[in-house]
């Protein structure tokens, strides 16, 4: 992350708890609460995934077509 600022390249991410450095370099982060402190990992990976997705599928992003559906026989 230290990297992609240095150079300028945009940083987002999806995080847990209090968002920690990702979410002090990022342009934009979503930090996912927590609701049950002995799960806080894989609630927040669960939510990662799920957002993931989402943002993927977004018709605007959607719009664009991605590398591995590119390649043509």
């Amino acid at each position: 992350m230290d990297l992609a600022q240095e150079t300028g390249a945009r940083i987002v991410g999806i995080v847990g708890r209090d968002g920690g450095h990702t979410a002090r370099v990022s342009d934009a982060c979503i930090v996912i609460p927590t609701v049950n402190e002995d799960a806080v990992t894989p609630h927040t990976e669960g939510m990662q995934s799920l957002l993931a997705h989402l943002l993927a599928s977004h018709p605007r992003v959607a719009a664009n077509e991605t590398k591995w559906e590119s390649v043509r026989p």
